[in-house]
């Protein structure tokens, strides 16, 4: 049994810690993801706090079947679909829209040719900034995947059933969110 279906059921048992590490584990990487998505602290905090009712709500059903990451995550999706929906804002946009990207180059090469060094330079907080900035300017569905991937750690197979969308959908929504902060990196920093 992993800790976090060990943290449930003590909850579920009267256990208020265990709820408040849970709680701890996911507050930040699903806040961000949250505010990334929606773009107004406010509404960000409105949103966060729904999720952790529904949560509460929800918990004693939760089936022990997936990762609690998952479906917290997943729960967070709709509540931001929702909001979004609510607001009127931001419609989805197609993959065969212009995303400014490269259309001669596969995933693959993508994933082939990695930013050299990225891993070493993502602990330059400025860089960490910028990255985030740019992320924040990507169309929602590109947006959602990166987020999705970098901060909540979700395998692509998982975002892909999270929001519905084809595993391809997903690729190459990374793909092209990918592409786009590298582009607008290369200009910023005049590389």
């Amino acid at each position: 049994m992993n800790d976090e279906a060990e943290e449930i059921r003590e909850y579920l048992n009267g256990n208020m810690g265990a709820f408040h590490r849970l709680y701890a584990r996911y507050e930040r990487p699903l806040f961000f993801y949250i505010r990334s998505m929606l773009r107004h602290e406010q509404t960000a905090e409105d949103v966060f706090q729904d999720v952790w009712v529904s949560v509460l709500k929800k918990l004693s059903g939760f089936s022990f079947k997936g990762e609690f990451r998952n479906w917290l995550f997943t729960i967070a999706h709709h509540k931001v679909i929702d909001r979004v929906r609510a607001s009127g804002s931001q419609a989805a946009q197609s993959l065969d829209d212009d995303h400014g990207g490269d259309p001669g180059r596969s995933l693959q090469d993508l994933l082939a040719d990695p930013a050299p060094g990225i891993v070493t330079r993502l602990a330059d907080r400025e860089l960490c900034d910028r990255i985030r900035a740019a992320a924040a300017t990507l169309p929602a569905p590109q947006r959602e995947v990166f987020l999705l991937r970098c901060d909540a750690d979700l395998t692509f197979r998982e975002i892909a059933g999270m929001t519905g969308a084809p595993l391809n959908t997903v690729l190459g929504r990374m793909h092209y969110a990918v592409l786009n902060i590298r582009k607008k990196l290369t200009v910023e920093m005049g590389s």
